[in-house]
């Protein structure tokens, strides 16, 4: 009987028009944007207002809101605090000063609040009332995409769809005259409401599970209860379900038979269905058009159960051989994605290896397994479009390719959604080359929401973090910040230490900065032991070139010359390119020298780029080695224009001056003018070099010219004293007019007067000659 008494209660508090009804709140991330979707049921009345210090969202009383995760995928950056209110029905939404409200609401009812950049159209002034935003009684929606399930993710509607302007409302009915029966009014039952919210809870479990999608109609109803299978518009609709054998017209997305749209916009499958249908429902399509991958082909938490990894690759290893030893194809790629989820990159790729299966074996695996590795996949070109599916596949693809993609190609929010559900492990393997890539690409803020992603994650993985902290500090402009946080994880012991010390080297590398010994030191040994992968490679390059800044010239080169067989046969070649360039600004003329002819033999110029041939000829030539200055430029280089300029300068290093100005032909600038003035200087055409000069800008060379040519105006105007001094006392100019009427010198007062002149001459010369020197 207590029973009894019980249920009956339990009912009657269900069926009481107080009980209040639990609101989810839901929220996502957008670049200029921050989303809160208020999971109202259809029919619920609302309103927004603007108040100080944000915007209230009022609904019917006793309602109670559930804002547990609100914060858990969005920055408290444009939204800073959200809280429900005492009066138990409005929420108070705290924003940052220059941002506005967007809101709509769906058909399904959900109220959908964007926070936006941007300051109000009209300042507001608090205690000035302002009018409030109510629920229209026909919501416009977005654009359908994956369905409603995230909308939180989904863009912002910029208008009303043409097809999608509501329906002019019925005529109002006739008041009923006196004496007319009228129909009572039915209350909804308390009872049904509660039910309704146990409901949207299932489906939410279910929805979560992959069980159930949300897809809007492409073209409204005219009349929702029309059911002849018509749109308005005419366009035809399903009234019949086909087969479930394959996708035909009236399908889905996932190959399962089409719904009427013109009803509640749901579709559900048993998980049986799932299972019986996952071998041959069509991938989802991308903005670009291509044909995307299953999630279930990247979800690496599902490839994971709860035992020991130990136990889980045991379970895995079993039955990988069929009868006749033939290795069964499922049953190792089972076991090769538990070593990817797990971070075993490099077992799961030579489990295919050992087995035979390179060429059968599904690609995403391996590229997947060379990503957890922190190892550069293979080229895959077909891989490159998938950074517009709406699925997880889009985090992969992004950071998978050998060059940043366009911004405009990647679907963040499904990047962001992919690196949340990823397992912890993995997270914080990619989170530093994912942050990389986001910053690659300009997308700073994402990264930032990825580093706040991963800021929940154990204390262990704290490296992970000032990583990608100094990566947003490189992006900013703040590199001595970004070194010292790159500098303290590459001396901790953590997995992200060698990729730490990679960029920190490079970084003061791109400064002018020389590299610590005791850097370079820790370079070499992680070289050695990460021998064969690409970091691996990566360290040898920061070893050679760290030695290379503190002009340890031998051991750079002794290393290069060991680093025979790299993966990237590129970043060999980029780096030996580095060290000669460095190599070529040596400010020590005996160590050049040295140097650069005890390693010769190791490279040929067709290796080097042009800019770093031109540099070591030019080097060259002012050390007075001509023939080596032209033996270091390629065929290629030298039908260039630098490479025209860069033999000229050879040429002139071994006083060769005819062939300087042919090489000089048809040449223009500055520079070549100041060549070409050089060469017909050492011909003897000094007043050809005098206009060459001149063209060149070079004043000093220009009067040289002109005194070698006789050109003594020039001389008298801009020459030197001393060579002005010389012209006045060697000009033919008669003398001035009183020392002709002046009394004849005498024999000693002209002796005396020639003395003085030739000790004056004697002076000017000793003057002109320390000049020339």
């Amino acid at each position: 009987m207590r029973f009894f008494a019980l249920v009956l209660t339990g009912l009657l508090v269900l069926a009481s028009p107080v009980a209040a009804q639990q609101i989810d709140v839901r929220s996502g991330e957008h670049a200029d944007f921050s989303r809160l979707v208020f999971m109202f049921p259809p029919g619920t009345d609302w309103s927004t207002e603007r108040v100080e210090g944000g915007y209230k969202l009022t609904a019917p009383p006793r309602t109670r809101f559930n804002l547990a995760n609100v914060f858990r995928l969005i920055p408290k950056t444009r939204i800073q605090a959200i809280s429900a209110d005492i009066d138990a029905r409005s929420v108070f939404i705290e924003t940052a000063p220059d941002v506005h409200l967007e809101v709509f609401q769906l058909p399904i009812g959900a109220v959908v609040v964007d926070i936006a950049d941007g300051a109000e159209p009209e300042p507001f002034e608090p205690g000035t009332p302002k009018p409030q935003i109510t629920a229209p009684d026909h919501s416009y929606r977005p654009a359908p995409k994956l369905g409603y399930l995230d909308l939180y993710w989904s863009d912002k509607p910029t208008q009303m769809r043409p097809e999608a302007q509501p329906a002019p409302p019925p005529a109002p009915k006739p008041a009923p005259q006196p004496g007319e029966a009228t129909e009572n009014v039915a209350f909804p039952d308390g009872r049904i409401s509660a039910a309704e919210i146990a409901l949207i809870d299932e489906l939410g479990r279910a929805a979560s599970q992959g069980l159930i999608t949300m897809q809007m109609p492409k073209h409204p109803v005219a009349d929702p209860h029309q059911t002849d299978g018509h749109e308005a518009g005419g366009h035809d609709m399903p009234t019949t379900e086909p087969a479930h054998d394959t996708p035909t017209e009236g399908h889905d997305t996932e190959g399962h038979p089409g719904r009427d749209e013109s009803h509640l916009a749901l579709q559900a499958e048993t998980v049986i269905d799932r299972d019986s249908s996952a071998h041959f429902a069509p991938g989802r399509l991308a903005d670009s058009g291509h044909s995307c991958p299953r999630d279930a082909d990247f979800d690496l938490q599902s490839w994971l159960t709860e035992e020991a990894p130990s136990v889980q690759i045991a379970h895995a290893r079993r039955d990988l051989l069929a009868e006749f030893d033939k290795p069964r194809l499922r049953a190792v790629e089972h076991l090769a994605k538990v070593y990817i989820a797990l971070g075993l990159g490099t077992e799961a790729k030579a489990l295919f290896k050992s087995f035979g299966l390179e060429e059968e074996a599904n690609p995403a695996l391996t590229i997947l397994a060379d990503v957890v590795d922190g190892n550069t996949p293979d080229p895959y070109p077909a891989f490159k479009a998938f950074t517009a599916c709406d699925s997880r596949v889009a985090l992969w693809a992004l950071v998978a390719q050998p060059e940043p993609p366009q911004r405009e190609t990647v679907n963040f929010g499904a990047v962001l959604r992919a690196y949340s559900a990823l397992p912890p492990p993995i997270r914080n393997l990619i989170g530093p080359k994912l942050s990389d890539r986001l910053i690659e690409v300009g997308a700073a803020d994402v990264a930032q929401t990825v580093r706040s992603m991963l800021a929940r994650a154990p204390a262990e993985h704290r490296s992970s973090l000032e990583y990608m902290d100094a990566r947003i500090d490189l992006s900013e402009g703040r590199v001595e910040d970004a070194t010292e946080r790159l500098d303290k994880v590459a001396e901790s012991h953590s997995e992200i230490a060698a990729e730490a010390l990679i960029l920190s080297v490079e970084t003061k590398l791109s400064e002018g900065i020389a590299i610590p010994t005791n850097e370079v030191e820790n370079a070499s040994a992680l070289a050695k032991q990460l021998g064969g992968s690409d970091m691996g490679d990566k360290l040898t390059r920061v070893e050679i070139l760290g030695n290379a800044s503190t002009a340890k010239f031998d051991p750079a080169f002794e290393a290069l010359e060991r680093w025979e067989e790299p993966l990237d046969e590129t970043l060999r070649r980029d780096t030996q390119n580095d060290l000669l360039a460095m190599l070529a600004k040596l400010p020590d003329e005996q160590m050049f020298i040295e140097t650069f002819f005890r390693f010769r033999p190791q490279w040929s110029p067709e290796e080097l780029e042009p800019g770093v041939q031109i540099a070591l000829s030019e080097r060259l030539s002012k050390s007075g080695f001509d023939i080596s200055s032209r033996a270091v430029l390629s065929p290629a280089t030298r039908r260039s224009e630098p490479g025209r300029l860069a033999m000229a300068r050879a040429a002139l290093a071994g006083r060769d001056a005819a062939a300087a100005y042919s090489h000089l032909v048809g040449l223009q600038g500055e520079e070549a003018a100041l060549l070409r003035g050089e060469a017909l200087s050492l011909l003897g055409q000094h007043q050809n070099a005098e206009a060459a000069f001149a063209e060149a800008g070079a004043t000093e060379a220009r009067l040289e010219a002109a005194w070698r040519a006789g050109n003594w105006d020039q001389v008298t105007d801009g020459g030197s004293e001393a060579q002005r001094q010389f012209l006045e006392l060697f000009s033919d100019t008669a003398p001035p007019a009183q020392d002709r009427d002046a009394a004849p010198l005498g024999p000693l007062a002209a002796a005396q007067k020639l003395i003085a002149q030739s000790e004056a001459e004697r002076a000017a010369f000793e003057k002109l000659m320390q000049d020339m020197k």
